[in-house]
């Protein structure tokens, strides 16, 4: 009880605020959404004791993040309706302040935004894990914390994105955002060093489906993110090599008979589409797909239109990465 009699006396107190602002100020209309922002912002330092993520009036605190220095608060609103509500995620200094805040789709019963877990597995904390959760790491090289934020926004396997944040000494800095990914957070990103440098790579995985199979048919396209002057972005076309090599494992694994599916043809053809050859994508892809004949036929795929549907996604795909 005393609680919920706290947060009202801090909104009375946020009203009275701006009163006594507006009466300094002579009160001017355009200045109202200024004020309305102050009043929040106020309201979300103040509801809460000091080393503690602060409520938010109208909102329900769905977790908590330590992150070093600073905090970290996942929020619903509330009452939530049956399926989903609108969400916050805010990051909060040392001294209790809001320096970084998104709006979030939640589900209403599980969160659908998560922080990368870089002790857990894919960036999540194992159900039923004793181990201590690591939400910061230094993942730029350059001696600062960072963090990622997963937002999924509903969807049917789609509609993912990952923010990169650095905790700085006085700020946080978005370093930069991956969207169009599939799943919930973290299904589609990876952490790897791929090069020399200090920093670590982001590779997102797309999945670019046909009508060769469902889904779990897709092809599975690589865009390498690095860290280049001061932010994360598309740096696939560095990375020739890397991706190479990978295009050679998998055609390692595809020269043995139990290892061929429509899933591992596919990414091999789009492979050769990244790194500039989507003619040899197309020629192995028609040559190599007979010998998967009885699987498509087991499904009731026309091996024709297969065909045909594939070599326009390798078309459309060619577009997009070069």
């Amino acid at each position: 009880m005393q609680k919920g009699e706290n947060a009202v006396s801090v909104a009375l107190a946020a009203i009275v605020l701006l009163v006594f602002i507006a009466l300094h100020q002579r009160w001017q209309p355009v200045s109202l959404k200024e004020m309305a922002s102050s009043a929040e912002d106020f309201i979300l330092t103040t509801t809460g004791l000091r080393g503690q993520v602060p409520e938010i009036a109208g909102y329900e605190k769905v977790k908590t993040y330590k992150l070093g220095r600073y905090q970290a608060g996942l929020y619903r609103a509330s009452p939530a309706p049956l399926v989903f509500a609108p969400g916050r995620f805010v990051v909060y200094d040392p001294d209790g302040r809001p320096t970084f805040k998104i709006e979030t789709l939640e589900g209403s019963k599980e969160p659908w935004t998560a922080v990368y877990d870089f002790a857990g597995r894919h960036g999540l904390t194992p159900a039923r894990s004793r181990a201590q959760p690591n939400y910061i790491s230094d993942l730029t090289g350059e001696g600062q914390p960072e963090m990622i934020v997963g937002q999924y926004s509903g969807g049917d396997h789609c509609c993912t994105i990952v923010t990169v944040l650095q905790l700085g000494e006085d700020s946080v800095r978005v370093l930069g955002r991956i969207g169009s990914l599939d799943g919930l957070p973290f299904e589609g990103i990876e952490l790897r060093k791929i090069d020399k440098d200090p920093a670590s790579e982001l590779i997102a995985h797309r999945p670019y489906r046909t009508l060769c199979g469902s889904r779990a048919d897709a092809a599975d396209v690589l865009s390498i993110y690095g860290y280049v002057n001061g932010q994360y972005t598309d740096q696939t076309a560095q990375h020739v090599e890397f991706l190479r090599e990978l295009l050679g494992k998998n055609l390692q694994k595809w020269s043995e008979e139990k290892n061929r599916s429509l899933q591992l043809l596919q990414t091999i053809a789009a492979s050769y589409v990244v790194l500039g050859q989507r003619e040899e994508g197309k020629r192995l892809f028609a040559m190599d797909l007979p010998l998967l004949l009885p699987a498509l036929q087991q499904k009731g795929v026309d091996p024709n239109s297969c065909l045909e549907d594939a070599e326009g996604l390798l078309n459309r795909l060619a577009s997009v990465v070069h």
